[in-house]
């Protein structure tokens, strides 16, 4: 709806850097999530793959795990509970493909990373994308108190057939296209 009131679908072409190992099919889903969660306010991403990450509106790179892991927010102070960082002045998404499967299988303690369905994975990890790329378009420290910019989900939100707490409010995302469109003019400009 908040698309069709715009009147104009607004695109922004965004480099995707895979360092870890992903199916292709995980990925797909991945980026097809992300773009269905943002196509409502009339937002698509020009994904490429392959890509290396640039200075542009925006770039993503997929790893395993974090190089340094951070405990904190777990309620027994074990693990590292992160699944995506932003880097608001790089304009870098890092999302971790092992931290994203261990939420999903909700087995933090094992050494090795758990095995989960690649359409899961892909779907979890798109809407894991969708909330970075949330963090770097309205250029958000924090979070919101709920929808997709809230701090935690829930195992089941990430995988369910439901995309409710999944949503940017219709403010957000009015945000999120005045700063796609800056950049937009900011590019043709340069």
């Amino acid at each position: 709806m908040f698309g069709l009131l715009l009147g104009s679908i607004l695109s922004i072409e965004v480099p995707v850097r895979v360092e870890a190992e992903l199916p292709d099919r995980a990925l797909e889903t991945a980026l097809s999530e992300a773009d269905r969660l943002f196509a409502a306010g009339g937002i698509r991403f020009l994904w490429q793959p392959g890509a290396l990450p640039s200075s542009g509106s925006a770039s993503i790179v997929i790893r395993p795990r974090p190089d340094t892991a951070v405990v904190s927010g777990c309620s027994r102070n074990l693990h590292d509970h992160r699944l995506g960082l932003t880097l608001l002045e790089a304009r870098r998404v890092t999302l971790w493909t092992e931290q994203v499967a261990r939420a999903i299988a909700g087995s933090w303690g094992r050494k090795n990373p758990p095995r989960v369905d690649e359409a899961v994975l892909g779907t979890a990890l798109g809407r894991v994308l969708a909330h970075e790329l949330g963090h770097l378009f309205l250029r958000l420290n924090g979070h919101r108190e709920d929808g997709l910019m809230k701090p935690s989900f829930s195992q089941r939100s990430l995988i369910g057939k439901s995309d409710r707490s999944f949503r940017l409010s219709e403010r957000d995302m009015g945000r999120v296209r005045e700063a796609l469109t800056r950049l937009k003019v900011a590019r043709t400009d340069q």
